[in-house]
């Protein structure tokens, strides 16, 4: 029920924004289609995957970002 609520909360903002002129539809294209897209994959990766890999998948990442921060 909360997701519905985020959804139609972002929804109707946005087209407030949009009416205002406030929106460049490029750019929302630009950040909103590969979003959509990575979620869709994600999800599906993730029923996919056991979790225990998710896990370590994730501190790894987050252990190469850390480095990459601190060592430019």
């Amino acid at each position: 029920m909360r997701l519905v609520a985020i959804g139609l909360a972002a929804g109707l903002f946005s087209a407030l924004f949009g009416m205002r002129g406030d929106v460049n539809v490029g750019y929302a294209a630009l950040v909103g289609i590969p979003a959509a897209v990575g979620a869709l994959a994600g999800t599906t990766l993730q029923q996919r995957i056991a979790t225990t890999t998710l896990t370590y998948g994730f501190a790894l990442l987050l252990a190469a970002i850390g480095a990459w921060l601190v060592w430019p």
